[in-house]
C-alpha cells in the first residue's frame, strides 16, 4: 500500500518537471525569436507635412491724433493688423493652388463692410489672387507689415488708417514676386475693426523678366 501510494506522487512530480522543462525550452525559443525581431531595422519616420503659408504682419502704431494712452498703442496696432491679415490670408495667401478664379468671392474680404466688399469685388484681379490662381501652385510669404495711424477721442479709438505692405512669391506656371501695398480706412466695431475704404496697388515681377509689370491701381472707395 505504501509503495502503491508513493509511485503516483513520483510520477506526477516527474510529469510536472518534464512540463516545466518543456515550457522553459519553449520560452527560450520564443525569446530567441523576439530577439531576432528586435534586430530588424526600424522603419523610417514619415516626413512632417509642410505647414500652409500664413500671414502674420509686424504691427506698429506710428501716428496718433487725439488723446490715447501709450500703454495701449501696441494692442490697438495688433488688433488692426489682425483684421488686415485676415483679408491678406483669404485673398492672396491661403487656400489651395492652382484653383479656379470663381473660388474668389465675398468671403475673400473678411472684415470689410458690405459696401466695401461690393467695391472690392469689382477689382478682384487687384484685391485678390483671382486672376493668377489657375496658373500658380503655391505661395510663399516674404514680408508683411501694417503701420497704423490712429484717430482717438478721449482715450478711445474712433478711426484708423492701416498702411499695408505684403510681399510674396508664387510658384508654378506663373512664377513671380508679388507686392501688395496701400491703405485701408478702418472704423472700430463692438469687438474689432471694419474696413470701409481702400486704396491698394499691386505689382508683379515675373521670374523670367527683368522689370516689374504694375497692375492697375485701385481707387479709394
Amino acid at each position: 500500500m505504501t509503495s502503491s501510494s508513493t509511485k503516483p506522487r513520483w510520477s506526477t512530480s516527474r510529469r510536472v518537471a518534464t512540463a516545466l522543462t518543456a515550457a522553459v525550452l519553449s520560452g527560450a525559443v520564443a525569446l530567441t525569436g523576439c530577439g531576432g525581431d528586435a534586430e530588424k531595422p526600424a522603419a523610417s519616420p514619415s516626413p512632417s507635412p509642410t505647414p500652409p503659408p500664413t500671414v502674420k504682419s509686424a504691427a506698429k502704431l506710428v501716428h496718433v491724433q487725439g488723446k490715447f494712452p501709450r500703454s495701449r498703442h501696441q494692442a490697438v496696432a495688433a488688433n488692426v493688423a489682425e483684421v488686415v491679415d485676415r483679408w491678406l490670408q483669404a485673398a492672396y495667401v491661403g487656400g489651395d493652388y492652382p484653383r479656379a478664379t470663381s473660388t474668389f468671392t465675398a468671403k475673400s474680404f473678411p472684415g470689410f463692410t458690405q459696401g466695401t466688399i461690393a467695391q472690392a469685388g469689382k477689382q478682384m484681379s487687384l484685391m485678390s489672387n483671382a486672376t493668377i490662381a489657375p496658373h500658380i501652385d503655391g505661395v510663399d510669404v516674404v514680408a508683411s507689415d501694417v503701420h497704423v495711424d490712429l484717430l482717438a477721442n478721449n482715450n478711445y479709438p474712433v478711426g484708423a488708417v492701416a498702411r499695408v505692405r505684403l510681399v510674396y512669391d508664387t510658384t508654378g506656371e506663373r512664377e513671380s514676386r508679388q507686392t501688395v501695398r496701400g491703405t485701408l480706412d478702418m472704423v472700430p466695431t463692438k469687438t474689432s475693426w471694419a474696413v470701409f475704404g481702400f486704396n491698394i496697388t499691386r505689382e508683379e515681377k515675373l521670374a523670367t523678366t527683368a522689370s516689374a509689370s504694375p497692375s492697375p491701381s485701385g481707387d479709394k472707395s
